[in-house]
């Protein structure tokens, strides 16, 4: 299943049935009928159904002046489809929801512009964009392999990844019960996440500008690697030898390699 829902909120649930359920909400308030009837033509989604393909796109129009007096009250696709169909799904301004299991698709992409991404559910693997909305993702259980990028958005990770790459500009990163390799890079945004697990040979690498970043490891954990700021402070409760001028840190373990850098952020590790 294809959908580009184009400016029209998305909804995308995984159920127990054997067919494809579309529902399309198209409402529109205006000082005329016939401006609320042109927008909803202008907005009305098209169908191609073919025996190993369904796609559904959205037409944007943009111009807001060809429907001006128009007030929107409701815009949005509804689908539930069963487990074993493969989706990729996408909107521009619009918010994109998926709840369920999506085990057959790998990867899942979800994709908005101006909108929000929000998952419930797991997929083996996630591919979610965003350029100013936000990602949420409330995984059932561990990922193997997600990718999250946003401009201004944040993106906040709960039921964990087993390898995670988050890039962001402006925005915050916050992941919870993650069990391996890590690469975040930001500008501006505070990066906080927490371990469950780590193997020996894995890597932890985050870069930051004027984010704080914050890392918690599991127990028992003897982290090897580099932290390193350049006006910021560090704050480790992992044995290393720091330089100087105490703004870089050596750690003396040999577990994971961090690589953990900012430049006047702030660096816990703990």
């Amino acid at each position: 299943v294809l959908v580009d829902a184009g400016p029209l909120d998305l909804v995308v649930r995984v159920a127990e049935i054997t067919e494809i359920r579309v529902k399309v909400e198209l409402k529109a308030e205006a000082f005329s009928g016939s401006a609320a009837a042109a927008w909803v033509e202008a907005h009305r989604p098209v169908f191609q159904d073919s025996e190993r393909e369904l796609r559904l796109t959205a037409p944007d129009p943009g111009g807001v002046d060809l429907f001006k007096g128009v007030v929107i009250s409701r815009a949005r696709v509804e689908l539930v489809m069963p487990p074993a169909v493969r989706a990729d799904l996408s909107t521009t301004s619009g918010n994109l929801h998926a709840e369920g299991e999506f085990g057959a698709s790998s990867p899942l992409r979800l994709r908005a512009a101006s909108g929000d991404v929000e998952l419930l559910g797991w997929a083996p693997e996630v591919e979610a964009r965003t350029t100013s909305g936000d990602i949420l993702l409330r995984a059932a259980r561990a990922i193997d392999r997600l990718l999250a990028r946003s401009s201004s958005g944040d993106v906040m990770l709960s039921g964990g990844a087993r390898a995670l790459r988050a890039d962001t500009a402006s925005g915050q990163v916050r992941a919870q019960c993650l069990l391996g390799p890590v690469a975040i890079v930001t500008s501006t945004g505070t990066i906080t996440i927490r371990f469950d697990g780590l193997g020996k040979s894995d890597e932890v690498s985050i870069s930051s500008t004027s984010g704080r970043v914050r890392v918690i490891l599991p127990p028992g954990i003897q982290p090897s690697g580099e932290l390193a700021t350049s006006s910021g402070e560090i704050r480790s409760e992992h044995p290393g030898e720091a330089d100087a001028k105490g703004t870089k840190v050596r750690l003396s373990g040999d577990g994971p390699k961090l690589s953990i850098t900012t430049t006047s952020g702030k660096i816990e590790l703990s």
